[in-house]
């Protein structure tokens, strides 16, 4: 017993499968009938080395003969070398490129040695060049379902294109799709012009906006794109969904996954829950959300008035894309096209893990890289997209980022960029990950700040640690360099700036757990979080629900867990309809003053001045001038009050305060801090009104 692996384009290593010695006189690798002659042969560690004095065919079967026996060639190192793939590697398009009067199909497999289209069940043998099949089908395919029949040395698969844009119900059938013939028009339609510099993104589940009985969705959209593009209110009367988002005043919607994933039953969603980092097909809308998930088109067509509608109410689009790993390698098609390929390995060939889902995608090979190209054209192209969150984008490799920020670059509205920067223990050289240190290379691309997160809430990993707000002020520094984006690693044109995503406790969830303090304490401490998440320098992301103290009640990992714990509870809406209005304020601030819109490093420290107070040196205090603005945010972490003093006897009145309803006060000198305060000061020309002639609490 043995197993053979083709290790270069003329070698090949036959290991033993039983422990039995081997000789390679007794054995000869065979393509079409004919003995392929050997050049030279060695032994090593059992192991017999074979070179041949020609290249191995890969468009012919090949056996090893040993014994009486014949053993199939395997797939070995050469699939992971710069050789292949220089020499297969394509532009050539994938996937069914769709006329009206012919579709061309092709499959890159240049390790299988046949292939056949079957399209509606009829079989058309495709054409191989070099590393991949081709076919032409002269009739118009739109809506015909299809797949491939790849044969490989060892094994027959029935595989669904990689590049399908178009799937029946739980990815049962491919359909070739005219993306003109589902929406007439679709790809004119106007995009507001918001440019990167002004984001303020908002993150959100597809199904979690609308499952909730109080969500005000027709009962038959809930949880579905159609849900989520319909105009509703909640029944207080108030607004829900879209266009709430709207009065909410946030730039990007950030779309979780919604691209096809694996783990819900598309016929029936109400009984399993995924965030939907489990992708299968990355081109084609998930089924759960769609009102027909029987109907490839009609995912297609939902989803894009979801775009649509997002637009027309002054809003952009950014997805989430999973372009680091897929759920199952053994059921992947990349893994039945050309195993071995898709996927990074380690040193002794046993799959990469650093993401922890059992593989990580070889962004770094050719082909790989062309694909997350190519999803990344297709959905700005055909669902006029704005933007891209990458998942656990430390394991992709900077060349493909910097491919995606060149695409990126060359479209007709601003498109913004963000991912998870992560270390993660892949198997790819260090100096070729993305990771913030790599900023340099990759000016377009915005870095989750973990160190921002950590430095206002305290460590993510340990429910007990505490941070500026929870912990008495504690890291002020860090919080200033925070702030003004000044950290070496995150300067504010690249620093996404958080407190709470969907991964973890949420930060009303984690503040129950580490302040222990009575309700009032921790509301408050939630919106000093918010306000520096939304005043700092860089972008400010928010977590769905935020502003009105999501809870998902106390559980941390709520990605496969049920739609009472992870939907958008519209009561809270209600309940908390103060502090929505609050957020709504500091948004709207921001909105309003240029100077957030400084993202080098040099032009915001020109602008801001840091403050300290003697009589409270745990309050942070920036006094920021540009252009015709002049204002000072200050944030009291403690309950304790006092009065502060001003080196200038400039006025300021306030702003914005999340402790007292109006004052109309003019402040010269000193200004009265109130415990868990954040305010915001604007310099004012009107005269001194004493601070005691004013009822602060009113």
């Amino acid at each position: 017993m043995l197993r053979a692996y083709l290790d270069s384009s003329d070698e090949i290593t036959v290991r033993p499968f039983d422990g039995h010695e081997l000789n390679h006189e007794d054995m000869n690798l065979i393509q079409n009938e004919t003995i392929v002659e050997k050049e030279s042969a060695s032994v090593s560690a059992g192991y017999i080395r074979i070179k041949f004095k020609k290249d191995i065919d890969l468009d012919a079967y090949a056996y090893i003969e040993h014994d009486g026996r014949m053993y199939p060639l395997l797939n070995g190192t050469y699939i992971h070398s710069i050789d292949f793939d220089m020499k297969y590697s394509t532009d050539v398009e994938m996937g069914a490129t769709y006329a009206r009067t012919h579709t061309v199909f092709r499959v890159f497999a240049p390790t299988a040695v046949s292939c056949r289209l079957l399209l509606e069940h009829e079989p058309w043998e495709m054409d191989k060049k070099g590393g991949y099949f081709e076919i032409t089908i002269h009739s118009d395919c739109h809506g015909h379902h299809y797949h491939y029949e790849v044969h490989h040395n060892d094994v027959t698969h029935f595989v669904i294109d990689p590049y399908v844009k178009g799937v029946s119900a739980n990815s049962r059938e491919a359909m070739v799709i005219d993306f003109e013939r589902v929406d007439p028009g679709f790809g004119e339609h106007p995009v507001p012009e918001i440019r990167n510099e002004e984001a303020i993104i908002y993150e959100i589940h597809i199904r979690d906006m609308t499952t909730h009985p109080n969500s005000g969705v027709k009962k038959e959209y809930r949880g579905k794109y159609s849900g989520m593009a319909e105009y509703a209110f909640t029944k207080h009367g108030l607004s829900s969904g879209l266009n709430y988002l709207k009065e909410l005043g946030v730039t990007h919607i950030e779309f979780m996954p919604v691209n096809d994933f694996l783990t819900v039953d598309e016929l029936n969603a109400s009984k399993s829950y995924n965030w939907g980092y489990d992708p299968k097909f990355f081109m084609v809308p998930e089924g759960s959300y769609a009102t027909d998930p029987n109907n490839p088109l009609i995912r297609v067509l939902e989803l894009k008035e979801l775009v649509k509608a997002v637009h027309e109410n002054g809003m952009k689009v950014i997805l989430d894309v999973v372009l680091n790993h897929v759920y199952d390698v053994g059921d992947s098609s990349f893994e039945k096209l050309v195993p071995g390929y898709y996927f990074r390995h380690n040193a002794d060939l046993s799959l990469s893990n650093g993401t922890g889902v059992g593989n990580d995608f070889a962004s770094e090979k050719l082909m790989a890289r062309r694909f997350i190209h190519d999803t990344i054209s297709f959905w700005l192209d055909h669902y006029r997209v704005d933007g891209f969150r990458f998942d656990l984008m430390g394991a992709i490799d900077v060349e493909t980022m910097q491919g995606v920020a060149e695409i990126a670059k060359n479209q007709d509205r601003e498109i913004f960029l963000l991912g998870e920067g992560w270390d993660l223990p892949t198997a790819l050289d260090q100096s070729k990950k993305t990771l913030p240190a790599a900023g340099d290379r990759l000016k377009s691309i915005h870095f989750f700040n973990d160190r921002f997160r950590d430095a206002v809430k305290g460590n993510n990993f340990d429910l007990s640690a505490r941070g500026y707000v929870n912990g008495e002020g504690a890291g002020l520094d860090e919080i200033r360099k925070m702030f003004t984006g000044s950290f070496k690693e995150f300067s504010a044109d690249m620093s996404i700036n958080y407190v709470e995503v969907h991964d973890n406790h949420t930060l009303y969830d984690r503040l129950r757990y580490s302040s222990g303090k009575r309700q009032y304490v921790l509301e408050s401490q939630h919106q000093l979080a918010t306000a520096l998440v939304l005043l700092s320098f860089g972008t400010p992301f928010l977590h769905a629900g935020q502003e009105f103290f999501r809870t998902k009640f106390g559980h941390g990992n709520t990605y496969n867990l049920s739609d009472m714990l992870n939907r958008m509870d519209w009561n809270r809406r209600a309940k908390y309809q103060d502090n929505i209005e609050f957020v709504k304020s500091l948004i709207a601030f921001r909105k309003t003053e240029p100077v957030f819109r400084l993202k080098d490093r040099e032009t915001v420290e020109k602008a801001v001045t840091l403050l300290s107070f003697e009589r409270m040196p745990q309050v942070f205090g920036a006094r920021i001038r540009y252009g015709d603005s002049d204002f000072m945010i200050l944030i009291n972490p403690t309950e304790a009050s006092a009065e502060l003093s001003f080196e200038s006897d400039e006025a300021f009145a306030v702003r914005i305060s999340n402790q007292r309803n109006t004052d109309k006060a003019v402040y010269r000198n000193n200004f009265y801090m109130k415990g868990y305060e954040v305010v915001i000061l604007v310099k004012s020309g009107s005269e001194y009104i004493n601070i005691e002639e004013r009822g602060l609490n009113g």
